[in-house]
Protein backbone atom coordinates (compact mmCIF):
# COMPACT_ATOMS: atom_id res chain seq x y z
CA UNK A 1 0.00 0.00 0.00
CA UNK A 2 2.75 2.52 0.75
CA UNK A 3 4.02 2.37 -3.02
CA UNK A 4 0.67 3.33 -4.13
CA UNK A 5 0.52 6.21 -2.30
CA UNK A 6 3.43 8.33 -4.16
CA UNK A 7 1.78 6.96 -7.55
CA UNK A 8 -1.31 7.97 -7.06
CA UNK A 9 -0.09 11.70 -6.02
CA UNK A 10 2.19 11.91 -8.71
CA UNK A 11 -0.45 10.55 -10.88
CA UNK A 12 -2.76 13.32 -10.05
CA UNK A 13 -0.23 16.00 -10.13
CA UNK A 14 0.97 14.78 -13.81
CA UNK A 15 -2.35 14.54 -14.94
CA UNK A 16 -4.10 17.96 -13.58
CA UNK A 17 -0.79 19.80 -14.37
CA UNK A 18 -0.77 18.41 -18.08
CA UNK A 19 -4.65 19.18 -18.21
CA UNK A 20 -4.52 22.86 -17.59
CA UNK A 21 -1.41 23.21 -19.97
CA UNK A 22 -4.08 21.29 -22.70
CA UNK A 23 -7.15 23.75 -21.38
CA UNK A 24 -5.17 26.76 -21.59
CA UNK A 25 -3.41 26.00 -24.64
CA UNK A 26 -7.28 25.42 -25.82
CA UNK A 27 -8.53 28.33 -24.36
CA UNK A 28 -5.69 30.76 -27.06
CA UNK A 29 -6.41 29.10 -29.71
CA UNK A 30 -10.11 30.08 -29.26
CA UNK A 31 -9.39 33.34 -28.66
CA UNK A 32 -7.11 33.15 -31.96
CA UNK A 33 -10.11 32.06 -33.99
CA UNK A 34 -7.78 29.20 -34.62
CA UNK A 35 -10.13 26.33 -33.86
CA UNK A 36 -9.59 23.93 -36.05
CA UNK A 37 -6.17 23.35 -34.83
CA UNK A 38 -8.24 22.29 -31.27
CA UNK A 39 -9.50 18.75 -32.65
CA UNK A 40 -5.40 17.96 -32.90
CA UNK A 41 -5.18 18.24 -28.93
CA UNK A 42 -8.75 16.32 -27.81
CA UNK A 43 -7.35 12.70 -27.99
CA UNK A 44 -4.87 14.20 -25.22
CA UNK A 45 -7.42 16.05 -23.71
CA UNK A 46 -9.27 12.60 -23.23
CA UNK A 47 -6.41 10.60 -22.27
CA UNK A 48 -5.38 12.95 -19.18
CA UNK A 49 -9.28 13.16 -18.43
CA UNK A 50 -9.72 9.61 -17.96
CA UNK A 51 -5.92 9.46 -15.90
CA UNK A 52 -6.82 12.52 -13.85
CA UNK A 53 -10.59 10.91 -12.88
CA UNK A 54 -8.81 7.69 -12.35
CA UNK A 55 -6.34 9.05 -9.68
CA UNK A 56 -8.98 11.17 -8.26
CA UNK A 57 -11.31 7.99 -7.53
CA UNK A 58 -8.06 6.10 -6.03
CA UNK A 59 -7.69 8.83 -3.63
CA UNK A 60 -11.08 9.78 -2.61
CA UNK A 61 -11.51 5.49 -1.84
CA UNK A 62 -8.37 6.06 0.33
CA UNK A 63 -8.97 9.27 2.14
CA UNK A 64 -5.77 7.92 4.94
CA UNK A 65 -3.50 8.57 2.07
CA UNK A 66 -4.44 12.09 1.81
CA UNK A 67 -4.63 12.84 5.73
CA UNK A 68 -1.03 11.69 6.23
CA UNK A 69 -0.12 13.88 3.67
CA UNK A 70 2.86 16.46 4.53
CA UNK A 71 1.25 19.82 5.79
CA UNK A 72 3.18 21.21 2.20
CA UNK A 73 2.43 19.12 -0.28
CA UNK A 74 -1.77 19.48 0.72
CA UNK A 75 -0.74 22.97 0.19
CA UNK A 76 0.63 22.28 -3.14
CA UNK A 77 -2.22 19.73 -3.81
CA UNK A 78 -4.81 22.70 -2.93
CA UNK A 79 -3.11 25.35 -4.77
CA UNK A 80 -3.13 22.93 -7.66
CA UNK A 81 -6.64 22.07 -7.31
CA UNK A 82 -6.95 26.15 -7.44
CA UNK A 83 -5.46 26.15 -10.65
CA UNK A 84 -7.36 23.38 -12.30
CA UNK A 85 -10.69 25.00 -11.37
CA UNK A 86 -9.74 28.58 -13.10
CA UNK A 87 -8.53 26.41 -16.13
CA UNK A 88 -12.05 24.47 -16.19
CA UNK A 89 -13.66 27.74 -16.12
CA UNK A 90 -11.67 29.85 -18.72
CA UNK A 91 -12.07 27.07 -20.87
CA UNK A 92 -15.79 26.15 -20.33
CA UNK A 93 -16.03 29.92 -21.03
CA UNK A 94 -14.11 30.12 -24.30
CA UNK A 95 -15.27 27.40 -25.29
CA UNK A 96 -19.12 28.62 -24.81
CA UNK A 97 -18.18 32.37 -26.53
CA UNK A 98 -17.00 30.11 -29.41
CA UNK A 99 -20.35 28.20 -29.87
CA UNK A 100 -22.61 31.31 -29.59
CA UNK A 101 -20.48 33.35 -31.71
CA UNK A 102 -20.80 30.23 -34.60
CA UNK A 103 -24.78 30.34 -33.67
CA UNK A 104 -24.85 33.72 -34.01
CA UNK A 105 -23.46 33.80 -37.41
CA UNK A 106 -25.15 30.97 -38.64
CA UNK A 107 -28.80 32.54 -37.44
CA UNK A 108 -27.59 35.88 -39.29
CA UNK A 109 -27.11 33.77 -42.50
CA UNK A 110 -30.61 31.81 -42.18
CA UNK A 111 -31.87 35.32 -41.62
CA UNK A 112 -30.22 36.83 -44.61
CA UNK A 113 -31.21 34.23 -46.89
CA UNK A 114 -34.89 34.42 -45.98
CA UNK A 115 -35.16 38.28 -45.96
CA UNK A 116 -33.52 38.04 -49.86
CA UNK A 117 -35.82 35.09 -50.84
CA UNK A 118 -38.70 37.55 -49.52
CA UNK A 119 -38.05 39.57 -51.76
CA UNK A 120 -37.30 37.88 -54.56
CA UNK A 121 -39.22 38.52 -57.92
CA UNK A 122 -39.94 36.04 -60.65
CA UNK A 123 -41.42 36.44 -64.18
CA UNK A 124 -44.13 34.92 -65.63
CA UNK A 125 -45.14 33.35 -69.13
CA UNK A 126 -44.99 36.55 -70.71
CA UNK A 127 -41.94 38.00 -69.28
CA UNK A 128 -43.68 40.26 -66.70
CA UNK A 129 -42.35 40.52 -62.78
CA UNK A 130 -44.62 38.53 -60.96
CA UNK A 131 -45.05 38.19 -57.44
CA UNK A 132 -43.19 35.27 -55.76
CA UNK A 133 -45.96 34.15 -53.17
CA UNK A 134 -48.52 34.24 -54.96
CA UNK A 135 -48.01 30.39 -56.27
CA UNK A 136 -46.44 28.81 -59.04
CA UNK A 137 -43.86 31.27 -59.29
CA UNK A 138 -42.46 30.69 -56.79
CA UNK A 139 -38.44 31.30 -55.95
CA UNK A 140 -35.81 28.54 -56.14
CA UNK A 141 -33.06 28.63 -54.64
CA UNK A 142 -30.02 27.76 -55.72
CA UNK A 143 -27.65 25.04 -54.27
CA UNK A 144 -24.31 23.28 -55.42
CA UNK A 145 -23.52 20.46 -53.26
CA UNK A 146 -20.32 18.43 -53.03
CA UNK A 147 -20.53 14.98 -54.21
CA UNK A 148 -16.94 13.81 -53.99
CA UNK A 149 -16.38 11.43 -50.97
Amino acid sequence: MMSAKPFQIDTLVTAASRLINVMNREVELLRAMRVKEISDMQGEKLELTALYEEALAMLASEPELLAALEPVLKEELALLANRFDAAVVANTLALSAVKDSHDRLLQTIVDSVAENRSKQKAYTADGALDNPRGGRNAPTLSLTLDQSL
